[in-house]
């Protein structure tokens, strides 16, 4: 009970109690749960839930999955919505976040140095599941301006950005998937505004510049390990969507990550910039 309202939880509930109220059990009952203590220094109680919000939270998924993992920048908007009430019904989710908890509790008993750190950081993840596993299935039902084949989007994003090394073709996305290749490439195209071998390209261009960080590869091995075949359609397409030839770009990269040699005795770009 809550401010005298009465609460009643299934398996799989979860529910951020107000601070602000006095919280009693009404009657015995046998079940396990979590009792989570947390603080943040930025907490916003919204009002309710709606259709606004719902946009929001479904163009952040798509963002992130269009994200370039291999920059530092951060995916927009980093603030996390976490529902007032939610059952986690897949019972997958559940003994992630489960496990997630078990892990915290064990890390808070151990007090070990960074102790309640680890412990944080088990909690965050499992917040973070947890609302990913919310907008997955409340917002995905409710947002009328997303195609009913969103899902396969999302599978698609994730496909390309974990196969990009495989020789993709339409014949392949097409069995895969279980669906016309032209058909997936519109409504892709209709929710993240390119279509599904631009989208490939730029993640394969993107692991290429990630690979040129480390100077030991070859630009054939760049480019194989990049998802081109082919080192000259490598170069070619790289150029295209860079403005910039590999070479040279491996040489300017080379040139902004020195770091000091200290037999040599050879500058870092640091101390030069400090005299």
């Amino acid at each position: 009970e809550e401010g005298g309202k009465k609460l009643e939880l299934i398996p799989g509930d979860m529910y951020i109690l107000d601070p602000m109220y006095e919280h009693v059990g009404t009657r015995a009952s046998w079940c396990e749960y979590y009792y989570i203590h947390f603080t943040h220094p930025a907490l916003i109680k919204l009002q309710d839930e709606g259709i606004i919000l719902w946009n929001r939270l479904a163009k952040k998924r798509g963002r992130a999955l269009q994200s370039n993992k291999y920059s530092y920048d951060l995916c927009g908007d980093t603030r996390l919505y976490l529902p007032r009430y939610y059952n986690l019904a897949h019972y997958s989710s559940l003994l992630q976040v489960e496990g997630l908890f078990n892990e915290a509790r064990k890390y808070n008993e151990n007090q070990m140095e960074y102790y309640k750190t680890l412990c944080g950081s088990k909690i965050l993840e499992a917040i973070i599941l947890i609302s990913r596993s919310y907008t997955s299935t409340k917002v995905f039902t409710q947002v009328q301006s997303l195609p009913k084949s969103y899902p396969v989007v999302e599978e698609l994003l994730t496909f390309l950005n974990e196969e990009y090394v495989k020789k993709i073709t339409s014949n392949l996305l097409e069995e895969k998937f279980n669906r016309n290749f032209d058909y997936m490439n519109r409504v892709f195209k209709q929710v993240t505004g390119t279509t599904i071998f631009r989208y490939l390209t730029r993640v394969r261009i993107n692991r290429a510049e990630m690979f040129m960080q480390n100077a030991t590869l070859t630009m054939a091995e760049i480019g194989e390990q990049s998802g081109f075949s082919d080192e000259y359609y490598f170069s070619r397409v790289f150029k295209k969507k860079t403005g910039e030839a590999p070479t040279g770009y491996l040489k300017n990269s080379m040139k902004s990550n020195l770091f000091t040699n200290p037999f040599t005795g050879t500058e870092t770009k640091e101390e030069k910039s400090a005299e």
